[in-house]
C-alpha cells in the first residue's frame, strides 16, 4: 500500500537518492566520529526538507505529515542524526502555532533558517518536567534566567534554544518557557557527551548566570510553560517512531543481503529454517510498527489529537527496532560487530529512540491513561 501520491513519490525518490549517495559515504568517516557535516545540512536545505511541512507562506513546502514521516524515514536508513535534524523545524514550528505576530517577525526568519534546540531537562529534571530547578525573575521589563540544562540535542548546531524555567515559586505550575538566543550574555556551553547512539548530534549541557531576555522572549503564557513543551512532543516523538522504522527496515535489508550471499555447509545462510523464521518475524513486525506510523501521521493530517497516537507509534516502534537490529547482529555473526558493516550502528541508535523524547515507562503512562479513562 502506497501512502504517497505521486509527487510524493518524486520527491521520497530524490531523498533516497541523496542519501544513498551523499550521506552514506559521510556517515563513517565524520558523524560516527562526532565531526558534523554542516554542507550535508546545507543540500537537505536545498532539498527543502527541514521546511517540507512548515505552511507555505512562512517559505515551507507545506507537505503532509505522511510525507514527512515517510522521508525521514528514508533519511534515517542512512543516518538518524541527520534525519532528525535535516527533516525538522520544531521549534520554528511551534512559534507559528503559539508566537505572538511580533515573536514571528523578530524570531522566524533565523530559526527558518538554523535549527533550534530544546532545553528543558535538567540534571535532576528529566521525565518530570514539573521538577525542573532553572528559575526566571521578572526585572522591569526583562527576565533573568539562572540554573543549568542538560541532554541537549544538536547544541552546537543551534543558535536558539527553547528553555523552561521556574517562574512562580509558590503557586501550582509556575514554569514558563523562553527562547535565548546562544549569544545571549551569561549563556555558557559546557560538556559535550560521548553518546552510545545518535552520534554527530552535539549533545551537552547549558549554564545560564544572570541571562536576561526580553519580554518578548517568553513563548506562551506565564507560567504555562509546559503546554509550550508537550505541544512539541507529539511531533517529536512521531519523528523518532519514522526513525526507528527506518533503522529497523534498513537492519533487516542488510541482514537479509548477508545470509543470502553467505555460503556455509554447502548451502546459503538463508536457505536455514530458522534464519527464515527469523526474517519472517522481523519483516512482520516491521509492517505493523510502519502501518501504525502511517496512520497517526494521517490522523494528524486529518486535525486529530495524536498525543496518545504518537506515544504508541513511538513505544512500539522503538521496540521492534531494538528487536529487528539486535537480531540483524545475530543473523549477520562477526560481521554484525564491525563498524564498517553499519549493522551495530543500527543497533546503536535503535537503543538510543528508546530513551529520546519520552522513555518506554513514560510511553506507557500516556498510553494507559486513555486505555484506563
Amino acid at each position: 500500500m502506497s501512502y504517497l501520491n505521486e509527487d510524493q513519490e518524486l520527491m521520497l525518490d530524490a531523498v533516497r537518492e541523496f542519501a544513498q549517495t551523499e550521506l552514506r559515504p559521510r556517515v563513517l568517516t565524520e558523524l560516527e566520529r562526532d565531526i558534523f557535516p554542516y554542507d550535508l545540512l546545507d543540500r537537505m536545505k536545498e532539498l527543502g526538507l527541514p521546511l517540507m511541512a512548515m505552511p507555505e507562506e512562512y517559505g515551507g513546502l507545506g507537505e503532509s505529515m505522511v510525507a514527512h514521516v515517510a522521508i525521514e524515514k528514508e533519511v534515517a536508513k542512512e543516518n538518524m542524526t541527520m534525519a532528525l535534524i535535516g527533516t525538522n523545524c520544531v521549534v520554528a514550528s511551534l512559534i507559528v502555532r503559539m508566537g505572538t505576530q511580533e515573536q514571528k517577525d523578530r524570531y522566524l526568519p533565523d530559526l527558518l533558517e538554523t535549527p533550534g534546540g530544546f532545553a528543558f531537562t535538567e540534571p535532576a529534571a528529566g521525565s518530570d518536567a514539573s521538577g525542573i530547578e532553572a528559575t526566571a525573575v521578572k526585572d522591569g521589563d526583562e527576565w533573568v534566567i539562572n540554573g543549568q540544562k542538560t541532554f541537549i540535542s544538536f547544541i552546537n548546531q543551534a543558535n536558539y534554544f527553547l528553555i523552561s524555567a521556574r517562574t512562580n515559586e509558590t503557586g501550582d505550575g509556575g514554569i514558563s518557557a523562553f527562547l535565548v538566543p546562544k549569544d545571549t550574555p551569561g549563556l555558557k556551553l559546557g560538556s559535550i557527551f560521548h553518546k552510545l547512539g545518535l552520534r554527530g548530534s552535539d549533545t551537552g549541557e547549558l549554564f545560564f548566570e544572570d541571562v536576561r531576555v526580553p519580554a518578548i522572549a517568553m513563548i506562551g503564557k506565564e507560567n504555562k510553560g509546559l503546554h509550550a513543551a508537550l505541544s512539541l512532543l507529539d511531533e517529536a516523538r512521531l519523528g523518532v517512531a519514522s526513525c526507528a522504522v527506518g533503522l529497523a527496515e534498513a537492519a533487516l535489508e542488510k541482514s537479509v543481503e548477508y545470509v543470502k550471499g553467505r555460503v556455509a555447509f554447502g548451502r546459503p545462510l538463508a536457505t536455514k529454517q530458522g534464519l527464515q523464521w527469523y526474517a519472517a518475524e522481523m519483516e512482520t513486525k516491521i509492517s505493523a510498527a510502519r502501518a501504525l506510523l502511517f496512520e497517526v501521521a494521517n490522523d494528524y493530517d486529518e486535525g486529530r489529537s495524536i498525543t496518545v497516537g504518537a506515544a504508541k507509534a513511538k513505544l512500539f516502534a522503538t521496540s521492534v527496532a531494538v528487536e529487528v537490529t539486535d537480531r540483524a547482529i545475530q543473523m549477520c555473526g562477526g560481521y554484525g560487530l564491525i563498524e564498517d558493516y553499519g549493522v551495530e550502528r543500527l543497533y546503536r541508535d535503535a537503543r538510543t529512540c528508546a530513551i529520546i523524547e519520552g522513555t518506554d515507562e513514560i510511553l506507557k503512562i500516556v498510553v494507559s491513561r486513555q486505555v484506563l479513562s
